[in-house]
């Protein structure tokens, strides 16, 4: 990861209309953004992890937990993530970067390290999954293609989607395939976005490891 510049950003915000200050709710006696990083730092080195938020958020939980994982913190433009994204590579150097939802605690580790292998493999400038629940993929985005992206983004503030910009013919993709237990896996949820969301989250994890992997977390 260090040899081929890339970084881990942790798009996150408090501000949350839904579930307010989600990041900071608990599972198992940990918050969602710990949750996280421990899986996160189980992998992958933590020079090369960003939590990545907004200039507007309030409070220092998220800077006050850089500190406490040792892993690095940038606050950036509020709605262009885009600029908060390019912002960021101006003073950290990287090629390419895993864009990683704060929503989605049980991000799965496994799957990135795949994913980075066959994007840098490839030369491929957005690699991406549809075989995984969501709340638990990740993307790998080259920074080339995001300033081409924002250069050519008629609405910059709508890159909070930022999905959507790449999914088209103007990028070289590479959709990574992982082994289905069920046929309707792609479809399940296990991000947290509503209140709801987080009780079902509970109640999988009462009587098990945050590191649970993410074929157990299916089954279950």
């Amino acid at each position: 990861f260090l040899k081929n510049k890339v970084a881990f950003l942790i798009i996150v915000r408090m501000e949350s209309k839904r579930l307010k200050n989600k990041a900071k709710l608990k599972i198992n006696n940990y918050s969602l953004i710990e949750i996280l990083l421990k899986r996160l730092l189980k992998k992958f080195p933590k020079e090369q992890i960003f939590i990545c938020t907004s200039v507007n958020e309030k409070g220092l939980y998220l800077k006050n937990i850089s500190k406490k994982y040792k892993i690095n913190f940038f606050a950036g433009n509020n709605k262009n993530i885009f600029k908060r994204i390019i912002d960021l590579r101006a003073k950290n150097k990287f090629d390419h970067f895993v864009r990683i939802t704060g929503d989605n605690p049980f991000t799965d580790p496994q799957a990135i390290d795949k994913m980075i292998k066959t994007h840098v493999i490839k030369k491929r400038e957005y690699t991406y999954t549809n075989s995984l629940p969501v709340g638990t993929k990740a993307e790998i985005i080259s920074f080339k293609a995001l300033k081409k992206a924002s250069d050519l983004a008629i609405d910059k503030n709508s890159s909070e989607y930022m999905t959507y910009f790449f999914k088209r013919e103007l990028f070289k993709r590479c959709n990574v395939k992982f082994k289905k237990i069920f046929n309707y896996q792609d479809d399940l949820h296990i991000t947290i976005d509503t209140k709801n969301d987080l009780i079902v989250a509970r109640k999988l994890l009462k009587k098990q490891s945050i590191f649970i992997n993410t074929y157990k977390l299916i089954k279950l």
